[in-house]
């Protein structure tokens, strides 16, 4: 340290550029990168203070309130010297004005603590510290740029990608509040990000923004990727940073009831503490999407829907049929683009079948047999706890305790001691009984936290005291038995095994094929409906489309939604031209028409990334589409058109 050495210290860059506010006793400048390098000083500066003032050295206390932390000025605006974000601001005030802490857990407050307590600690003395400060060197840059914020978003992104990286939410702060001047941009921060960072709190921005893009590109973002492909969606939507604000001002709401459990409908927070409790972070871009759709709307379908989504993540979870979890964020993902497309609405029976039906076997919804197999054989004990409750409440109607409150008793304890030895059949018998049935289902029962205490490793007959005054029922059920050996483990673990293949929602029989195993020669070639949008077709080519009797020669997928619109647009001009204008049919992106969803049918080319014209109209369809996309872009007008029977296409693998 300089304090000790006598020499200086490189501190780094601080990069700003002139404000607008000025006054007689002060100058405005805006710091664009060295905010929390400045803080620190202040913070120790603040720390030395208070030291001094205990030590009776008041001349330094005078100094440094004077010196480095308090404008001497009337504007109450410009009283502190260095200007916090709102959500810090009344702390570091606090500390500068020595005022009571009104938030003892802000970063702020304990980091000025933790100077404190290092100051007393310290065999150093205040003084030397003190004059060590004018020892810490920086390099000044004044960008004078005169409030061209464009240019000042760049240079802080050149300084970020030099050094020690920002958050992804630092990023994407100073992205969205991009605005022709300071005092616009100050009324951004005021009116939408304060409130923002204030509901999902600073630690969680990052993940809410990245939830919050995933919900809009149906994409996997690694969290090193969040501002890269944050900033680049939305610039190449041409999405106004106002909107975007606003959107995610919307959503914080939804993400904080989900994130802190505090949704006020008491139903739907139940559901969500258990959501929770499974670990399924990577699903709230879908409940994101589902509580803005539906909760002030239809708040029975939305609870259905959870709970069905409970019940699925609790059998995927027991089951684990993936490794990882890329394949179940791949298909929740493409959930979420078919509802934003509107190729499927948000309701219980279309996404019940949607899991029931998902892309490859590692996102698979869980059958009776694994699930059971699973059950009976060894269960992960976090997972054991949530189903056990879930069975609890739908099987006896009974309200237990907080499912945080609950934990899981091993009948059969986990340690062996000499009375389970001997009670089991003695060592050899013993051992078996445990490697087989230890972490079964039928081993395992809800327990309030206290209880578990007091049962401990007791032998069976001073358990049961205490199983009998448990309120969960399917742990009363065990108390009545003088012994818990082999025999009664093996009837309970069938018993609760079949109670939760028949309380906990299953999988609809599978209609669809594994997307990962379609290939040409398990298909079959032929006619199909054009409503059929199970039947993969990857690799097929279409030959023609039957509308009614009428046989229409098509040379390519893409042709098939351009023959479908110049068939019912000649049958009905105005209709055609209504679904048009109100955009009925449009893709789950807002690349080229933000905020409004890209269209798939349009008067305007330019609103979409290859237009074909239909002939003998002014209308353009898109050209860049999957053959899926255009079964289901088809499939939606010919809807529209109470038409869907009318179409039949023939396609050929060989």
């Amino acid at each position: 340290m300089s304090a000790q050495t006598g020499r200086k210290h490189y501190l780094g860059n601080i990069v700003y550029y002139v404000g607008e506010n000025n006054g007689a006793s002060y100058s405005e400048y805006i710091l664009v990168d060295g905010q929390q390098r400045i803080t620190s000083i202040l913070l120790l500066l603040c720390a030395l203070r208070d030291r001094f003032e205990e030590e009776g050295q008041t001349s330094f206390v005078d100094s440094i309130n004077r010196r480095y932390l308090k404008n001497d000025t009337s504007d109450n605006r410009f009283r502190v010297r260095l200007k916090q974000t709102a959500y810090d601001s009344g702390c570091f005030t606090s500390i500068i004005d020595k005022t009571p802490f009104q938030d003892k857990e802000n970063k702020i407050i304990k980091n000025y603590k933790l100077f404190r307590e290092l100051l007393i600690e310290s065999c150093i003395s205040t003084r030397d510290i003190y004059e060590a400060i004018p020892k810490l060197e920086i390099v000044d840059v004044n960008l004078q740029i005169e409030n061209d914020l464009t240019s000042v978003q760049t240079v802080f992104e050149k300084i970020n990608s030099t050094g020690r990286p920002l958050t992804p939410a630092d990023l994407i702060r100073n992205f969205l509040l991009l605005a022709t001047s300071s005092s616009e941009q100050e009324n951004l921060y005021q009116r939408y990000w304060l409130p923002l960072e204030r509901t999902v709190t600073n630690d969680n921005i990052s993940r809410f923004a990245r939830d919050y893009l995933v919900m809009n590109i149906f994409e996997d973002v690694p969290n090193s990727d969040i501002y890269a492909r944050f900033k680049g969606h939305f610039i190449e939507a041409n999405a106004n940073h106002i909107d975007i604000l606003r959107d995610m001002c919307e959503y914080s709401t939804y993400y904080a009831w989900l994130k802190f459990n505090s949704c006020p409908n008491e139903k739907l927070k139940k559901t969500i503490v258990l959501l929770n409790a499974l670990k399924t972070d990577d699903l709230y871009p879908l409940y994101l999407y589902l509580l803005k759709k539906l909760y002030d709307t239809n708040i029975a379908e939305l609870n259905k829907v959870l709970n069905l989504l409970a019940d699925f993540m609790l059998r995927y979870r027991i089951v684990s049929p993936s490794g990882g979890g890329g394949a179940l964020r791949s298909a929740i993902q493409q959930i979420i683009e078919n509802l934003a497309s509107n190729v499927i609405m948000p309701t219980y029976d279309a996404i019940y079948y949607e899991l029931s039906n998902s892309p490859t076997p590692a996102s698979r919804f869980p059958d009776d047999n694994e699930f059971k197999k699973v059950l009976m054989d060894s269960v992960n004990a976090t997972y054991a706890r949530a189903l056990l409750v879930r069975i609890e409440e739908r099987a006896y109607s009974n309200i237990p305790v907080d499912l945080s409150k609950v934990t899981i008793e091993h009948l059969m304890p986990q340690t062996p001691t000499a009375w389970w030895t001997q009670h089991l059949g003695g060592e050899e018998n013993s051992n078996r009984v445990y490697d087989t049935y230890l972490n079964c289902i039928g081993n395992l029962a809800p327990i309030s936290q206290g209880y578990n205490s007091k049962n401990s490793n007791k032998p069976w007959p001073e358990k049961v005291i205490n199983l009998r005054e448990v309120q969960f029922n399917l742990t009363k059920q065990v108390a009545d038995k003088d012994s818990w050996q082999e025999a009664d483990i093996v009837t309970r673990n069938q018993e609760i095994a079949q109670k939760a293949c028949d309380l906990i929602t299953g999988p609809l029989p599978r209609t669809r094929r594994y997307q990962s195993k379609t290939t040409s020669d398990e298909a079959v070639s032929g006619l199909y409906p054009l409503s059929d949008l199970t039947t993969p077709m990857n690799g097929a080519e279409i030959e023609y489309l039957l509308h009614k009797e009428e046989v229409f020669t098509i040379s390519t997928w893409h042709n098939l939604l351009n023959k479908i619109c110049e068939l019912c647009y000649n049958e009905n001009p105005a209709r055609f031209q209504q679904i048009v204008d109100q955009n009925m049919i449009h893709k789950a992106t807002a690349v080229r028409n933000y905020p409004m969803k890209d269209p798939v049918i349009t008067q305007e080319p330019s609103k979409l990334v290859r237009a074909l014209r239909i002939e003998g109209t002014n209308y353009y369809t898109e050209y860049s589409l999957s053959s899926h996309r255009v079964r289901v872009y088809s499939n939606q007008l010919a809807t529209l058109f109470n038409k869907t029977d009318d179409f039949q296409i023939s396609i050929n693998f060989e």
